[in-house]
């Protein structure tokens, strides 16, 4: 299968000489600005047969210093990818690589454990999704269907097939430099992000509207927030709408709490403190989302998902400066 490719407006400009003279130069190309592609997961591997919703892969802005970093983003339940793609635009126009990730994300992390009397059901869980390790008896992902080896079969497939992009310097070995990574997610990919935190030594960790895990029994966090990990708090960041219908502010907060995320100042409101937010972690918003018919939960997709995600007078997100202090600095 194909990969479909979509090109954002290449333009070519160039300066002439005066008096249409035979003998001016001829026009100098412009760089392409970045391209959105979307590719399907079986394309990078025949041998992934299911969430086969394409994945995003936008290379860096070839007009501004590149970065040479890697954002993956991960959508949420039932997310996709090409749904989140303001975000990810926002990344490759300030210099970084983009990938927006399908991978297995139904049923919801929640659910799956909300009964389990397991204290660690919700890590054993995530680190299934992510790894592919048979680790957890509520969920059932192969070492091929895995989070960890789409990404690796993506950056592979793009390494091949755009080898002047760059791509390949997000591998090594086989596997992804995480060093390079800076990794978000919404919602459940907001708690793998989280995971994948305590995995690898990724550059950042950005958690839109999550990380949700809570043990309904004895009513606290899930209990991997406060687990050892690789990457430390100092790293890890979170963007939350006071009006989540689905991880209300009190949860959020207090697992940003469990994170360690609140040694790096107070929760901060982004509709009266600008940029650099004090320095804080914990970004809060309370702005009306954008106008869209009967979208569910839309103050808790309002952080990152396009339909939802306020707009300016010009049409651009009202959070770019929001994503640019925690993803894309």
């Amino acid at each position: 299968m194909r990969a479909l490719a979509c090109t954002v407006l290449a333009c070519f400009f160039a300066a002439c000489g005066g008096g249409g003279s035979s003998s001016a130069p001829p026009p100098t190309p412009v760089n392409p600005p970045s391209v959105t592609r979307l590719i399907v997961p079986s394309t990078t591997d025949p041998a992934i047969t299911t969430y086969l919703n394409p994945h995003v892969a936008i290379n860096p802005y070839p007009a501004v210093v590149a970065k040479n970093g890697l954002f993956l983003f991960l959508v949420g339940t039932g997310g996709q990818p090409q749904n989140q793609q303001l975000i990810q635009a926002t990344g490759a126009a300030r210099g970084y690589h983009v990938i927006g990730l399908m991978y297995p994300n139904t049923p919801s992390v929640g659910s799956l454990c909300d009964a389990s009397t397991d204290p660690d059901a919700h890590w054993n869980v995530r680190r299934e999704i992510i790894t592919g390790q048979d680790v957890s008896t509520l969920v059932a992902i192969s070492p091929t269907e895995c989070l960890e080896h789409r990404l690796t079969a993506l950056l592979t497939y793009l390494s091949n097939t755009y080898p002047t992009e760059g791509w390949g310097q997000y591998l090594a070995a086989g596997q992804p430099v995480w060093s390079k990574v800076t990794v978000g997610g919404h919602s459940q990919g907001g708690g793998h992000a989280g995971v994948l935190g305590k995995l690898h030594p990724v550059t950042r960790v950005v958690c839109f509207s999550s990380p949700a895990d809570w043990r309904s029994t004895p009513n606290l966090p899930a209990t991997w927030y406060a687990s050892p990990g690789v990457t430390g708090p100092e790293r890890v960041f979170g963007f939350s709408h006071q009006q989540d219908e689905l991880v209300t502010l009190p949860v959020v907060t207090a697992n940003w709490t469990a994170l360690g995320m609140n040694a790096y100042g107070a929760v901060v409101d982004v509709d009266t403190v600008g940029a650099p937010y004090a320095g804080s972690h914990e970004l809060t918003t309370n702005l009306a989302h954008a106008p869209t018919i009967a979208y569910p939960a839309p103050f808790h997709s309002a952080t990152v998902v396009d339909a939802v995600t306020p707009k300016l007078g010009d049409g651009s997100p009202a959070y770019r400066p929001v994503w640019i202090q925690l993803c894309f600095p």
